[in-house]
C-alpha cells in the first residue's frame, strides 16, 4: 500500500507539473498589435481600440486577449476594451487615418515565437487582417471570420523576413495592409488576428482597430500653358 501511495503521489506530481507547463506556453504564446500605421519615419501614426501603450507595466494583463477552443460565438475583440467602436482613441494615440489605395504598416512583437524558417515551405504561424469593406459594420464573433470577403491580408507572424532582430525574443515584427482603392469614406474596424497554429485545443489572439478612411484630395486642375503669339 505505501508503494501504491508512493506511485500515485508521483503521477498526481507529474500531472500538475505537466498541467503548469502547458499552461504557462500559453501564457507566454500571447501577441497584439502596438501600432497601425507606422511611418517610414520610426512614428507611429495610428494605434489600435483600448491601447494601454507598453509605458503601462500591466500591459500583459490589460491587453492580451485569448480566444481559447475555437468557440464559434467568442467575441472577436477583447470585450469592454476593444469591443467600443468607434474606438474612442485618445488625442495622443489616434486611430490610423488614410486615403483609398493606401498602404497600414502593423507592428507587433514575436514575443519568443519567432520561426527561423529558410525557405517558402517551412512551418510558420500566420496572422490575418480581417474587415466587413462597410463602414461602421463590426465583425463581433470568430465564426464571422470565416467569410472569404472578410479576409483583407493573410501574412507571417514572426520570422526573420518580417522581424527586426531574429535573435531577441521580442524583436519587433511587421505586416502591410493595403486600404482598396475604391473604399468609401468611413470609420472601419479592423481586425488583427493571430492563430497559435503549435497549441492543438486552440490557442488564437485578437487585437481590433479602427481605420479613419478619407476621401483622396482632388487633384489641382493643370494650368493651361499661354500660347506665345509671334507677330
Amino acid at each position: 500500500m505505501h508503494g501504491l501511495s508512493t506511485l500515485l503521489s508521483s503521477v498526481t506530481v507529474f500531472a500538475v507539473f505537466g498541467l503548469s507547463l502547458i499552461q504557462d506556453a500559453r501564457v507566454d504564446a500571447h501577441s497584439w498589435v502596438d501600432c497601425t500605421n507606422m511611418l517610414p519615419s520610426g512614428k507611429c501614426a495610428g494605434y489600435p481600440i483600448g491601447y494601454p501603450t507598453r509605458a503601462n507595466p500591466d500591459i500583459n494583463t490589460l491587453y492580451t486577449y485569448l480566444i481559447s477552443g475555437r468557440p464559434p460565438t467568442a467575441p472577436v475583440c477583447q470585450p469592454g476594451r476593444q469591443s467600443i467602436f468607434p474606438g474612442k482613441n485618445p488625442a495622443n494615440l489616434p486611430p490610423a487615418s488614410v486615403v483609398p489605395g493606401q498602404t497600414l504598416h502593423l507592428t507587433w512583437e514575436a514575443n519568443g515565437h519567432m520561426n527561423h524558417v529558410t525557405k517558402p515551405s517551412d512551418f510558420r504561424t500566420k496572422s490575418s487582417v480581417y474587415w466587413t469593406g462597410v463602414p461602421n459594420k463590426l465583425i463581433k464573433t470568430r465564426s464571422e471570420l470565416s467569410k472569404k470577403s472578410y479576409l483583407l491580408k493573410t501574412m507571417d507572424f514572426a520570422t526573420p523576413q518580417n522581424c527586426d532582430d531574429p535573435a531577441n525574443p521580442n524583436t519587433v515584427c511587421h505586416g502591410n495592409v493595403t486600404v482598396p482603392k475604391n473604399t468609401l469614406p468611413g470609420k472601419y474596424q479592423m481586425v488583427w488576428y493571430w492563430r497559435f497554429d503549435q497549441n492543438p485545443v486552440g490557442e488564437e489572439y485578437s487585437t481590433c482597430f479602427e481605420v479613419i478612411v478619407k476621401a483622396p484630395k482632388p487633384k489641382a486642375p493643370a494650368t493651361p500653358k499661354r500660347r506665345l503669339s509671334i507677330e
